[in-house]
């Protein structure tokens, strides 16, 4: 059974309070509730950023430094045959270029000459290696592969909306366009290369 008598004076505690108009109390218990909520925030997006960028590469130490490998990605792709252009990045940083691996697929039997990546006002042009080419279910797989300078790839990060531009040995153009996770995953794509900037930076202070 409540107490009563203890409600009451609690009751009685409340209404001296509201009529004095002393709300310090209150204004405390929320302000602490605010703070605690930012903190967890924090730390709730950090560890969210934290897994996400473990998601997209990997590092592991070289005899020449630090080797980093960007997983395989899909941002590009052709609007006409709806297929997808795969990129992964290998770079090892004491080289001033990182190495673009990419996979195509096409109904065709094409060899690819090079290769146009095109953002704001900027063009980078370069011939391609290829690595091999397989075939499943009625596709040819193209695996090729290219060197960027590694300076480059922020810019490229940083743009809204970059093409890229294939150039086959029959002259044929293969136009490629970016699908809709490229904002998203470009940032943290750009994040993972001022990681691997700041780590030069303090390699070169040593």
């Amino acid at each position: 059974m409540p107490n009563t008598q203890f409600m009451s004076m609690a009751n009685k505690k409340l209404k001296t309070d509201d009529q004095t108009g002393d709300k310090t109390p209150v204004f405390f218990f929320c302000l602490q509730r605010l703070l605690l909520i930012c903190c967890v925030s924090l730390l709730s997006t950090d560890m969210t950023s934290a897994q996400k960028l473990s998601k997209f590469y990997v590092s592991s130490s070289h005899p020449s430094g630090i080797l980093y490998f960007v997983l395989p990605q899909t941002y590009f792709r052709n609007p006409d045959t709806k297929t997808d252009f795969v990129i992964d990045i290998t770079y090892l940083d004491h080289k001033d270029s990182a190495t673009v691996n990419f996979t195509y697929t096409d109904r065709e039997s094409i060899s690819l000459e090079s290769i146009t990546i095109a953002y704001d006002n900027w063009l980078y042009k370069t011939t391609v290696k290829r690595i091999y080419i397989d075939m499943a279910k009625s596709r040819w797989h193209y695996r090729y592969t290219f060197d960027i300078p590694f300076e480059k790839l922020p810019l490229f990060y940083r743009s809204k909306n970059p093409t890229i531009t294939i150039k086959t040995n029959s002259e044929r153009t293969i136009t490629l366009q970016t699908v809709r996770r490229w904002r998203r995953n470009s940032e943290i794509n750009n994040r993972i290369v001022q990681i691997i900037q700041k780590n030069k930076e303090s390699i070169a202070v040593k």
